[in-house]
């Protein structure tokens, strides 16, 4: 499923832990520098050499380093072994950047190209859409035909530049395609609420997808939190936030270049 590509380039914006920066070999460089030792490493592909966690549609856990990504499979290395795995087979997973950008490095990344910005602009449009949609209150159907749409959009843009050596442009994908894993997660926890229970609760337990969000956005627990329990309509509503957030830094970056 070749729009699942957009959730392995998981918000690397999202401040995890990197763990698989000690795999990478370092890059060699054609003539010493004293002046600018870090320029290198902004420019660097933002998803590759990730650690990934992906949970598969028979429940089982893999764990371990992003090797490559195709729109149909994704290569990871675990416990020094290879495998592939089929992008339809997953049911969910999360992904820490092996390079989290801060501050300083957005400024010193350099412009976005062109093409990348009247790119980005028209995806970035759909998420605005959607998210302008959620204010007046959209049901479940309606939001599962836009957020469709939002993936074909979204889509081409993170998979065309994925592996862009522009360390702005590297910043903006990853930020939509964090964006897009919320909207996504969003509809599995909607989806949740139905047959649960009478109250519009969940419990962490309910599905993978639940564990996921609230270990990405911990502070989601207690805003959400009823008794021993979730309040749905409060999770979704405070991951579309996150989504929100997401977008309108994407929006800053892409913005000074129109």
């Amino acid at each position: 499923m070749k729009s699942l590509i957009a959730l392995l380039i998981l918000v690397l914006c999202a401040g995890s832990t990197a763990v698989a920066q000690k795999h990478k070999k370092p890059m060699p460089r054609s003539r010493s520098t004293t002046s600018q030792p870090s320029s290198g490493a902004v420019n660097k592909p933002r998803i590759i050499g990730s650690r990934i966690v992906i949970i598969t549609k028979n429940g089982d856990r893999i764990e371990g380093e992003l090797l490559d990504l195709t729109a149909y499979s994704a290569r990871i290395r675990a416990n020094n072994l290879e495998s592939t795995i089929a992008l339809d087979t997953v049911a969910s997973l999360a992904l820490s950047g092996a390079q989290p950008p801060d501050a300083r490095s957005e400024q010193t990344a350099g412009p976005v190209r062109p093409e990348f910005a009247r790119d980005a602009e028209a995806a970035l449009g759909f998420f605005q859409s959607l998210a302008a949609n959620l204010k007046p209150g959209v049901d479940y159907t309606e939001y599962g035909r836009q957020l469709t749409e939002l993936r074909r959009a979204s889509e081409r843009v993170i998979t065309r530049y994925s592996a862009t050596d522009n360390g702005t442009e590297g910043r903006v994908v990853s930020l939509m395609a964090g964006a897009l894993t919320d909207y996504t997660w969003v509809r599995s926890i909607w989806t949740l609420k139905f047959g649960r229970s009478s109250d519009g609760t969940i419990a962490e337990t309910d599905s993978p997808i639940v564990t996921d969000t609230l270990s990405l956005y911990p502070d989601l627990r207690a805003s959400s939190a009823e008794g021993a329990r979730l309040s749905a309509e409060k999770l979704i509503g405070g991951v579309w936030r996150k989504a929100a957030e997401k977008i309108d830094r994407a929006r800053t970056l892409v913005g000074p270049q129109r």
